[in-house]
């Protein structure tokens, strides 16, 4: 079970089981975050996993509906439990499927917003592969990014976001992707510490929008040890927001 001493997961306001192998994170945290969906809009998750960021954007945003996709079945049956333990089963649920075969409960133009956090590498040959269990969620072996991001376009409505964070030496590709179907597109850097590079972004995009391009004021995760700075302590214990 998630530790609710970890700011992580809201202050304990959820108690997510993660299963064996890869454990979710400041990624999952932070793509959460970044979700702001009014009550009654829909908003998908592509690769939910055990339902971190599912979760914990559904907390942030009561009264919108949340839907999950998942390819692996033991993380489906896990990513259920989680959601009818946090009570949430009225406006949250998780449906079986591959992002690289869309299933037809998926229909076109159907969500208001679309996140992901997509594997790190496109092939396990583009570096290490972690051990099994981690393997799914960095190595996205048949399903590119490009995969992940036409998917996302297909099911979000026009007008809808697109939302996702990954590595920062991905963002060229991420804005080629998205350029032309979206505008708005919103690029917030994510650094360790004051004066280190970013190694996350955060990325948000508008289908059908002409709007132009804007690139955020970084997030500084540390101080100088290893404490969070205030703003993103109030962030991953449910008191801020990362707002675009």
């Amino acid at each position: 079970m998630t530790d609710p001493t970890i700011p992580f997961f809201l202050d304990g306001a959820l108690s997510i089981a993660q299963g064996q192998g890869y454990r979710a994170g400041l990624d999952a945290a932070l793509l959460a975050a970044s979700i702001a969906i009014e009550p009654g809009k829909k908003a998908l998750e592509l690769g939910s996993g055990a339902g971190t960021a599912l979760l914990c954007a559904a907390w942030r945003n009561p009264g919108a509906q949340f839907t999950g996709l998942e390819k692996q079945p033991e993380l489906v049956e896990l990513c259920t439990d989680n959601i009818r333990c946090n009570d949430l089963s009225d406006r949250v649920t998780v449906l079986p499927g591959d992002v690289s075969a869309r299933p037809k409960k998926l229909r076109p133009d159907s969500f208001d917003l679309v996140f992901f956090n997509p594997p790190f590498q496109d092939h396990a040959s583009a570096g290490n592969v972690p051990k099994p269990g981690k393997d799914t969620a960095f190595v996205g072996n048949g399903a590119d990014l490009a995969t992940w991001i036409r998917l996302a376009l297909v099911v979000v409505k026009a007008r809808g976001h697109v939302t996702l964070i990954h590595r920062v030496d991905h963002l060229a590709e991420i804005v080629s992707l998205l350029q032309g179907p979206c505008g708005a597109i919103q690029i917030l850097p994510i650094a360790p510490r004051a004066g280190q590079n970013a190694h996350r972004v955060v990325v948000q995009a508008r289908k059908g929008v002409r709007t132009g391009s804007k690139l955020l004021a970084p997030l500084i995760l540390h101080e100088t040890g290893q404490s969070y700075t205030a703003r993103a302590e109030a962030i991953f214990r449910g008191r801020e927001a990362l707002v675009f």
